[in-house]
């Protein structure tokens, strides 16, 4: 009798039952087919993807939130009111999908080639032409790029991205179509990295760093025009942990917070963007938040194993580690021969990985 023969009725059983287990992916199609955006975006998901993130990066593209972080951030923005800075960003920024909703960006091509063998895909990119100073009879190019970071510890500094990926902003315009040609220097535009980083160690809390080019004169004093170098800024967000979110004060890191920091129920976030910081709820900005909320790590962990027993789980879990061993096979043969559902295979392999 074969080892798969030898499987009890009871644990065939179980089996069977775990296939009506629906992926998040199920779960998520299921209850979105009313916002198309979300719905096309969710169909592009591969297995591997972090469905929180996507939807991260999502709402950071709408151009009311985009408008906030920029008039605090950057220095071009701070005379400017919000509905200039929303007319500012060019006809809709993109992140790395085309969203046909005219108040998210779907501009630029995230993809950047202009080094061969060296791509780089920016989360969130887009260009603005903000008035200078002068009359507002002007105005100025300014390409802005917005990374939403998870991992604070990816191995490196992340700062040293960031002046990397400003760095691609500034090479990638010569010879470009919305660049400079030849040695028309003079035509370079200004480049924002803007960093949003939501988990980071307590020291952080709170926390704004701007990296740029600064001149210094060494021996006689003379000094350049400040926009002839002033080029390149990194901007480092922090947002911390908790804020008393009844106080009148606001700041744009508690904006943040609100949006990706704190477990507060969707319709507690969706009230205190509105009511503090302006941000009208458009249906699918609405149906975005409310999703976003129920896809939390703790959400989809627990809607990964919804209608599973902890006990099934684990009897998978067993089940796949004993055919390993008895047959000599790899995990993913021994789970095709349980017949583990997609799903379930993930679990499976994130705790046979722990040893």
């Amino acid at each position: 009798m074969s080892i798969i023969e030898k499987t009890t009725h009871k644990e065939k059983k179980i089996v069977k039952k775990r296939k009506l287990s629906p992926s998040i992916l199920e779960i998520a199609l299921k209850n979105v087919k009313n916002n198309m955006v979300l719905y096309e975006s969710l169909k592009m998901f591969d297995k591997n993807t972090d469905a929180y993130d996507h939807l991260c990066k999502m709402i950071m593209s709408n151009k009311q939130i985009l408008a906030n972080i920029m008039k605090f951030a950057m220095k071009e923005c701070k005379d400017l009111t919000i509905e200039e800075i929303i007319n500012s960003i060019e006809n809709d920024p993109r992140i790395n999908m085309t969203i046909n909703d005219h108040d998210q960006i779907v501009g630029m091509n995230v993809e950047d080639q202009s080094v061969i063998g060296a791509c780089v895909r920016y989360d969130i990119l887009f260009k603005a032409t903000l008035p200078t100073k002068k009359g507002k009879k002007e105005s100025v190019g300014i390409f802005i790029n917005f990374e939403i970071q998870k991992d604070e510890t990816p191995g490196y500094p992340l700062v040293t991205r960031g002046i990397y990926y400003a760095s691609r902003l500034i090479s990638r315009q010569k010879n470009a179509e919305d660049g400079f040609a030849s040695s028309e220097f003079n035509d370079l535009q200004k480049v924002y990295s803007i960093w949003i980083c939501p988990k980071h160690t307590k020291e952080k809390n709170d926390v704004i760093n701007v990296y740029h080019i600064k001149e210094e004169c060494l021996k006689n004093e003379w000094h350049n025009q400040v926009e002839d170098y002033d080029l390149m800024e990194v901007i480092m967000m922090y947002p911390g942990n908790e804020y008393n979110y009844e106080d009148k004060s606001h700041s744009v890191l508690e904006m943040l917070n609100i949006l990706f920091t704190t477990k507060m129920k969707a319709e507690e976030k969706k009230r205190l963007l509105e009511e503090k910081y302006a941000i009208i709820m458009t249906e699918k900005m609405d149906q975005e938040v409310e999703f976003m909320c129920n896809l939390s790590e703790s959400v989809l962990k627990e809607g990964l194993e919804q209608g599973i027993e902890q006990g099934e789980i684990k009897s998978a879990i067993e089940h796949t580690k004993n055919l390993m061993e008895s047959a000599n096979i790899d995990i993913n043969k021994a789970m095709n021969m349980l017949k583990l559902p997609e799903n379930i295979k993930e679990v499976v392999i994130k705790e046979l990985k722990k040893g």
